[in-house]
């Protein structure tokens, strides 16, 4: 038993800790106004988002960059609110702004992938940009995939950070500090030339790579996974031309989940999208954190009945917070965001939640009223 536990922990410790620091050394992509200007596409799809659409709208419009370079691609996935006028309404308001505005043609199970697939047909330029409807965009964000493309001239995938806006409760905080150790965890991977996580709602991608590895195709039947899958058909194209984006300026933000059941749902369908990757060291990561959880949860009963001795529970407390409290160290000099009010209570939390999502995951969830991983109809 204690040979065991020492595996789980060290081995948790060393893959979090190797992946994170990272995050201290890897380049920062630097915005020069004198690069060259470069055209991109954005796509943005969205279902029943006219709470949040009126945010995301106030920032394309305080973008600095010029408008003539950017064409805005909404994909609508049946939405039954005012999503769609809302946007009608910006459009007529700001003609400044090429937008196009289409529907989404079921296809498969994942609404993105079709949208994104449909989106990049109607695409003017390479380049696209992928984000979501319930996003704050920073004002120079285009800037930032400008000064990088520029920098890596051949890139045909980059990955760039997010963070959840905080908000003064202990779900949102416990969202906020999960965003922050993913990113530096994706960060670090990019920085090993083995990345397998990013985030779609703030991730880029050429339209000629997207068509080289016939864009989704393989992964269709699995609703989630527009972004993982995408870089890791990419990065074995050629992953020294995947790249990630570190700049503060480039951080989208989005906003946590209110209710617990929320947050367990989405975790699932994440988690149901592993399963399909073939990324190792992905299954590793995922792996080495489950059983830490699974450890951390089972130890005060395992020291009840003397299969743990008062130095390995005691090794396993300190361990854990150890791990967390320096990856949360290293996260908050870029994001500047933990709340450390909450770091506690959410060092005690997290493991009985990454169970919980282990748990829903291996049944079918529902997400936005669809069951995950569901064949689509063109009825849908």
């Amino acid at each position: 038993m204690s040979g065991l536990v020492f595996i789980v922990v060290c081995g948790y410790a060393l893959v979090i800790l190797l992946l994170s620091k990272e995050m201290l050394t890897y380049p920062k992509t630097k915005i020069t106004p004198e690069t060259k200007k470069l055209p991109f596409s954005i796509i943005i799809n969205y279902r029943n988002e006219e709470g949040n659409l009126p945010r995301l709208l106030e920032s394309i419009y305080h973008q600095k960059y010029d408008p003539e370079l950017l064409q805005w691609i909404f994909v609508n996935d049946n939405s039954t609110d005012h999503s769609l006028p809302l946007l009608q309404s910006f459009k007529a308001k700001n003609p400044k702004f090429k937008m196009l505005l289409i529907n989404r043609v079921p296809k498969s199970a994942s609404g993105k992938k079709d949208g994104i697939t449909q989106a990049i047909k109607l695409s003017h330029y390479n380049r696209i940009i992928t984000t979501d409807a319930d996003c704050l965009l920073p004002q120079n964000w285009v800037l930032s995939y400008q000064a990088i493309y520029n920098q890596h001239t051949d890139a045909h995938f980059i990955a760039a950070p997010i963070q959840i806006k905080q908000e003064n409760t202990i779900l949102s905080s416990l969202q906020q500090q999960e965003m922050v150790a993913l990113q530096l965890i994706t960060m670090g991977s990019f920085s090993y030339r083995q990345p397998f996580m990013c985030n779609g709602a703030n991730m880029s991608f050429t339209k000629e790579a997207f068509q080289q590895v016939n864009g989704y195709e393989d992964n269709l039947h699995i609703s989630s996974g527009d972004d993982i899958f995408l870089l890791e058909k990419l990065a074995a194209e050629d992953v020294m031309k995947c790249h990630y984006l570190k700049n503060p300026e480039a951080v989208v933000t989005t906003f946590s989940k209110q209710y617990l059941k929320e947050v367990i749902l989405q975790r699932a369908r994440w988690a149901q999208k592993g399963s399909e990757t073939k990324s190792l060291l992905n299954k590793l990561v995922s792996f080495q954190v489950l059983l830490m959880s699974l450890l951390f949860v089972c130890s005060p009963i395992l020291w009840y009945f003397s299969l743990l001795t008062d130095q390995m529970l005691i090794g396993i407390l300190i361990t854990k917070a150890f791990t967390d409290v320096i990856v949360l160290v290293i996260g908050d000099q870029f994001f500047e965001n933990v709340n450390w009010k909450f770091v506690g209570i959410n060092f005690l939390l997290y493991p009985f939640l990454v169970l919980l999502i282990a748990l829903k995951s291996l049944s079918k969830p529902q997400w936005q009223g669809r069951e995950i991983n569901a064949s689509t109809s063109p009825q849908d």
